[in-house]
């Protein structure tokens, strides 16, 4: 009973219900109170109007170690979203009837979410901004979907760049929410750091986008990991000349040559051996 009062308690808290607000024309804040505590004092029909009002299914509450039909789909998501495979991701949106979306806030997110970039696929940009912000709305005040909702706001930053309209402000929001999440993804933090050192470049402010150059670094040598290295040593490089920082230039780039020969990036190279505030913003 412990297990399940927890999974009702937890679930509360992560839709700011307050126990006399999850109570109002149930039942009494004090039963809620003795159900989160493993007593179950309550009739049948008030524990099934609570678990209605928490989004919570029979089987999300009683059964544990077996994948509910929503996280399933969650999970099918997310592997197409990885591949950027937006026609499975459609085919997946349209497999599950409006229903199946409404058991819970995580899933109406993930279900806006993936529309959105389905959206942007086609170039529907504003449409796919509205059902983003959708989303974000949706999941922006549950922790469990913080580094869900870092990767909204990342995707929101690359639509608003695609328009011209800069993304700035989505990085920072992604990196906020992330840093939440307390979660460990090396790929998702360093793409929200390579794309805010990238905006801030871009704006001139060349002291925060080294600043944000480091950090990525510093993630990627820690985890043993390449992505995105090469663009964001260019990153780093660019505002090391911006900066006037010659010496310090000269030496990083002759070291990490070798990552640029080794991912067929020398194109990059050679604009940085030419190196001119035109060539590298």
């Amino acid at each position: 009973m412990e297990d399940i009062s927890g999974k009702i308690r937890k679930r509360r808290k992560m839709m700011s219900l307050s126990q006399e607000a999850l109570a109002e024309g149930v039942s009494s804040q004090s039963s809620i109170s003795r159900l989160e505590n493993g007593r179950f004092t309550i009739s049948l029909g008030e524990f099934l109007e609570v678990m209605e009002r928490l989004n919570l299914s029979m089987h999300d509450v009683f059964c544990s170690g077996e994948k509910t039909p929503g996280i399933i789909v969650r999970e099918q998501l997310d592997a197409a979203r990885k591949e950027q495979d937006y026609d499975r991701m459609e085919e997946i949106l349209e497999s599950e009837r409006s229903g199946f979306w409404k058991q819970s806030p995580e899933l109406e997110g993930y279900r806006s979410w993936h529309h959105g970039l389905v959206k942007q696929s086609k170039g529907q940009y504003r449409m796919a901004l509205r059902m983003i912000n959708t989303a974000i709305e949706m999941n922006q005040k549950n922790e469990w979907m913080y580094e869900a909702v870092a990767e909204m706001h990342l995707a929101k930053g690359n639509i608003y760049n695609m328009t011209g309209l800069g993304g700035l402000d989505s990085y920072k929001e992604a990196l906020a929410f992330y840093e939440e999440s307390k979660k460990t993804s090396p790929v998702l933090v360093v793409k929200i750091l390579y794309n805010l050192a990238v905006s801030l470049c871009e704006g001139e402010e060349h002291e925060k986008s080294l600043k944000y150059c480091n950090k990525a670094l510093e993630i990627l040598h820690k985890n043993d990991s390449t992505y995105l290295i090469v663009h964001i040593l260019y990153m780093k490089f660019s505002a090391l000349i911006n900066l006037k920082q010659y010496e310090e230039y000269e030496t990083l780039k002759e070291k990490n040559k070798v990552f640029f020969e080794n991912y067929d990036a020398l194109e990059l190279f050679d604009i940085l051996e030419k190196y001119s505030k035109k060539n590298i913003s």
